[in-house]
């Protein structure tokens, strides 16, 4: 037997809420979905993400319901767990199309039992396939997976969830890879957006990735999209290529550009025109005079609108205007500024001692004190000119 996989479709998602981004993922799942429908597939695994938003628009819901009954007819079932973009508060839409007869979701109660703390994962045991999952909630989902016991049974096991495993990423992990159940054939996994592929126990994990780029940053990384295909009698796997949106990147250096020169410049070094196209420009460095707000933002999106990219994104975030003098350097107090001109006045370093000594107590006196100052710059002059003639080589 076949069997597709495929995750993260994020239905609905507008990139820059435009409409062209939105129909970009519609088109990549109704590739998933021709391809099942004309190539004997047997059934479909979706882990997680079918939906952008746990209450997709009237127009979203009507794609899938569509795409979803092209399958019902073939007799190809989709077995599904909701992913994090599919839950909210209350019920997810998932359950309606399961309901329907659309999709089978996995994660509905009918699939599961818990018994003495421990969560039994029923599943389901499709033409002596076994499956059975975890949706992609977050909360507790540690303590989850360590109460989790899937039945027994089938001749080929799939276990589906939607959470990042360790052995992908330390930092932004939902879980550690070993909390894994054992005993299964193929772990379908969701949410994490590339693909990824690793031997576990007796079986593999396998992330097919996102079906289209979700932000700039998996377009820069990976510039291809997958869903996957796998025999259950061999265990083989076959990545499926899609074909998302172009998005062509560059990344202008700027160091010492006056701000007026930077729409030029990254003008200039723009190569490849690909109507259509996301085009996305980084820049960086630090500029040599102007700020960021005076680079002309417009005459780039303007040029790439002639040039019929679908739409620009300019980044600046890795790009500095001109230093700035620092508190304490640059800033210069009002006593180092005083300083700065009697010295340039050719006073001596006690002759300027003198003046501001008298400036210091002339300002902190009140008129009561008139008498007192007298007395104490007479003091003050005369202990200077000692000085001065101590000081003096004989």
């Amino acid at each position: 037997m076949k069997f597709v996989h495929v995750a993260d479709t994020h239905l609905g998602k507008k990139d820059g809420n435009m409409e062209e981004r939105m129909l970009d993922f519609f088109k990549a799942f109704k590739q998933v979905i021709d391809y099942a429908v004309n190539n004997n597939i047997d059934f479909v695994v979706h882990s997680g993400d079918l939906f952008d938003k746990p209450r997709p628009s009237v127009r979203t819901l009507v794609f899938a319901v569509n795409q979803l009954q092209r399958l019902k007819k073939k007799n190809i079932p989709m077995f599904l767990i909701p992913g994090s973009h599919d839950t909210g508060v209350g019920e997810t839409i998932i359950s309606l199309l399961d309901e329907l007869k659309l999709l089978r979701n996995l994660a509905e109660k009918r699939y599961f039992e818990i018994k003495d703390s421990k969560i039994i994962l029923n599943g389901e045991i499709y033409k002596g396939i076994f499956l059975c999952g975890v949706a992609g909630k977050r909360a507790n989902i540690e303590e989850i997976y360590r109460r989790i016991v899937p039945k027994e049974g089938g001749d080929y096991r799939i276990f589906m969830f939607h959470h990042t495993i360790s052995d992908i990423s330390e930092k932004f992990a939902d879980i550690p890879t070993s909390l894994l159940p054992k005993g299964f054939d193929y772990y379908a996994a969701g949410h994490w957006h590339g693909f990824f592929k690793k031997e576990y126990d007796k079986g593999i994990i396998v992330y097919p990735g996102s079906t289209e780029f979700n932000d700039i940053k998996e377009a820069e990384s990976d510039k291809d999209r997958y869903f996957c295909v796998v025999d259950t009698e061999t265990n083989k796997l076959e990545k499926i290529k899609l074909y998302p949106r172009r998005h062509l990147i560059y990344k202008i250096n700027c160091n010492g550009l006056d701000a007026k020169d930077v729409a030029k410049k990254a003008i200039s070094e723009i190569k490849e025109i690909s109507k259509g196209a996301v085009l996305v420009i980084k820049l960086k460095g630090k500029l040599g005079s102007g700020t960021k707000a005076e680079i002309n933002r417009n005459r780039i999106i303007e040029w790439a609108r002639e040039k019929e990219f679908l739409f620009t994104k300019i980044y600046l975030g890795d790009l500095e205007n001109p230093e700035k003098p620092s508190i304490g350097s640059e800033i210069k107090s009002p006593s180092r500024i005083e300083d700065e001109y009697l010295k340039k006045q050719n006073y001596t370093e006690s002759e300027i001692k003198l003046a501001k000594d008298i400036i210091t107590l002339i300002g902190n006196a009140s008129k009561k004190d008139v008498d007192f100052v007298k007395d104490e710059v007479i003091r003050i002059v005369e202990g200077v000119l000692i000085e001065n003639t101590e000081n003096k080589t004989p």
